[in-house]
């Protein structure tokens, strides 16, 4: 599952820069080899899309592309907010306290409701991308100053870790604490 999507992407950066290859020959001359102009060529179209795309007319076609197309794909938007800093209106997925029964439990603010209400995620343990859904009001949950990834690993590890985490956030070290290896 790892390697596929490397191959594949390596087969079409080749892909690319053999073509390109091919397209420089002839102006690479016998100065330089072709395979360098390709590469530079490669690396200025990746700026030029990058400018385009950074403009108000590439933010737009973006928008279309990704409603239009992207949207549909099942679980893009799923992916999308796990990716994105503030990926839904501006909100991003936050850890969070969940207050069910007794007990709290850990979970995943998805989104927010215009009355205030919050959708969550309860993540199964120790398959964080399965689990159920619940809309709170906001005093059953308690968001967490903990980064998403490490959060993610504690519970897909039974748990383990997780009291670290927690009792860094209530620190506030939870930053510091992200950038060492959580088991």
């Amino acid at each position: 599952m790892v390697v596929l999507p490397i191959g594949a992407i390596a087969l079409l950066v080749l892909g690319i820069v053999h073509r390109l290859q091919e397209a420089a020959d002839p102006l690479a001359g016998t100065y330089v080899h072709p395979a360098i102009v390709a590469v530079v060529m490669l690396v200025l179209l990746c700026l030029l899309i990058g400018l385009v795309v950074q403009s108000a007319t590439g933010r737009r076609a973006r928008r279309v592309l990704e409603a239009m197309l992207f949207e549909r794909v099942p679980g893009y938007r799923l992916v999308k907010a796990f990716a994105s800093e503030a990926p839904m209106g501006g909100r991003a997925v936050r850890p969070a306290l969940a207050k069910i029964e007794d007990g709290e439990c850990p979970a995943l603010v998805m989104d927010e409701f215009a009355d205030g209400r919050l959708l969550v995620f309860v993540p199964g343990a120790p398959a964080p991308m399965s689990g159920a859904l619940y809309i709170f009001t906001p005093d059953r949950v308690k968001l967490l100053d903990i980064p998403l990834l490490p959060f993610l690993k504690a519970i897909s590890s039974w748990g383990l870790g997780l009291n670290t985490l927690l009792e860094a956030a209530q620190d506030g070290s939870s930053t510091e604490l992200a950038k060492r290896s959580i088991p």
